[in-house]
């Protein structure tokens, strides 16, 4: 019974992690459907009024201002924890 015990723990670990990828997925789906909802209405606008244009513009550059730092943060985020998941299955080998 002891032998069948790791595979059965590796198989549950592997259920939970692909479980976690599909939630993922679906969250990025839903988040990629609403900005694509958001710029077909924000597209409309401008073609109808072009001079909402200049002021989207601005508010986009000073939006753009603003995430990009939050944006290295992440990636630096997940840099990390991508050297941090090497590292322990370097150790598990």
């Amino acid at each position: 019974m002891s032998t069948l015990a790791p595979p059965l723990k590796a198989h549950r670990q592997v259920c939970l992690d692909n479980a976690a990828i599909v939630e993922t997925l679906k969250a990025l789906h839903v988040l990629v459907t609403s900005v694509m909802t958001d710029l077909a209405a924000l597209r409309k606008t401008i073609l109808e009024d072009p001079s909402f244009a200049v002021t989207y513009q601005a508010h986009l550059k000073a939006a753009v201002l603003t995430a990009r730092p939050l944006l290295a943060e992440v990636l630096q985020s997940y840099d990390a924890l991508g050297e941090t998941s090497e590292t322990l299955e370097e150790w598990s080998h």
